[in-house]
């Protein structure tokens, strides 16, 4: 009960100073200003938030396409976050310079927003297509990884990541896609010293005799090493490494040609290293992949064409019976579903390194590389 009663007495206690400090003129407006300001603070946040929810991904992301599309850098600068362009100056100066082609264009259509799983207040749009023009003619097609994130007391979506793949929109791209059939195909029984692998049955096949080979392009010359006279498969490995290395290699290559994503990625080993390849204005650029990396890479690529081609030629297998360096010439065609003439083609000199899998006892690619064979000459123009 005296508890109840002080706490009482300084309730009132507590009015009379308030009273007291209200009857003062100076203190009453001070009083009065700080609810004002507080409510006015108050509802100033709310609205803020409120309307800065009302910008999406997509909205923003129509932004981004109009600036790097407008030649005008200050378009594309208003949309960065101060901070993060001063930490990825190096994404904010080679996305200007793009801004300087003759034409650019971004395909934003379908493009599928997620969260940044390293950090949650951001959101990724992933590989959005941009081509770039060159005298009137498509050049290349690049792919931007776009990071945003809400900034500002608004909330508004902000720039703080554009990355530029080092990666073009076609597998270990020459400077421009093809538009129509080689001339000479470089499976032709007429070629002297080529093996072809179709599937594994087929594999060490071929001429042993030596002379020049008819480039796939049908112009250009390819001098042959002669393959050794006691084995059908050029090379120094022991024969039983290069059969058992081919059979291997013609599982691949049937594997990519018919679309069987989980045979492809079998003769892979789990910790193996692919350098596929791009190339822009004679310029050879690298991407490094891992096994996860290459199965999303090969699911996009199935994805693009109705059909695949993979043809090998030149096939050379040195090593022991434990590590083989295996070296060819690699054909690639992609026709797509909507016509019968190769959307795309590259050629060029492909190294796997095959290693005995110590888990099974099964030979597997390691390490994969490849090289555009620059005196191929290009397709003609339609």
């Amino acid at each position: 009960m005296q508890q109840f009663t002080g706490v009482k007495q300084a309730v009132q206690s507590g009015k009379m100073e308030l009273a007291r400090l209200y009857q003062n003129p100076n203190t009453r407006f001070a009083l009065i200003g700080l609810v004002c300001a507080f409510v006015i603070v108050g509802v100033t946040f709310f609205a803020l938030r409120t309307l800065g929810k009302e910008s999406s991904v997509e909205d923003f992301m129509q932004r981004w396409k109009t600036a790097v599309e407008s030649k005008q850098p200050e378009t594309y600068q208003a949309l960065w976050d101060e901070t993060a362009r001063a930490e990825n100056w190096h994404q904010y100066e080679r996305a200007l310079k793009l801004l300087k082609k003759e034409k650019v264009e971004a395909n934003i259509e379908g493009i599928r927003p997620r969260a940044d799983l390293r950090d949650e207040r951001r959101t990724l749009v992933e590989r959005v297509p941009v081509t770039i023009h060159q005298d009137g003619e498509i050049l290349v097609t690049l792919f931007r990884n776009v990071t945003v994130e809400k900034k500002g007391l608004m909330k508004r979506w902000k720039l703080v990541g554009d990355e530029i793949l080092d990666e073009m929109e076609y597998p270990e791209a020459t400077e421009e896609p093809i538009v129509q059939e080689p001339a000479i195909a470089p499976d032709s029984a007429s070629m002297t010293g080529n093996t072809r692998l179709t599937n594994p049955s087929s594999a060490g096949g071929g001429s042993t005799t030596s002379g020049n080979l008819p480039s796939p392009f049908g112009d250009s010359k390819v001098q042959v090493t002669p393959p050794d006279a006691t084995s059908p498969i050029a090379g120094s490995a022991p024969l039983d490494a290069k059969l058992k290395v081919s059979q291997v290699l013609g599982i691949w290559q049937e594997a990519w040609q018919s679309k069987d994503l989980e045979a492809y990625l079998r003769q892979y080993a789990e910790d193996a290293e692919i350098i596929r390849v791009s190339v822009q204005g004679g310029k050879e650029y690298p991407t490094k992949l891992n096994k996860a990396q290459l199965r999303q890479k090969m699911i996009e690529l199935n994805q693009r064409y109705n059909t695949i081609r993979v043809k090998i030629s030149n096939l050379q297998i040195n090593g022991d019976n434990a590590v083989a360096d295996v070296d060819f010439l690699q054909e690639f065609i992609g026709t797509p579903a909507s016509g019968d003439r190769p959307a795309y083609s590259d050629f060029g000199a492909k190294t796997l390194i095959f290693m005995v899998d110590p888990a099974d006892g099964h030979w597997k690619i390691y390490s994969e590389s490849w090289k555009l064979y620059k005196d191929v000459p290009k397709y003609p123009k339609l």
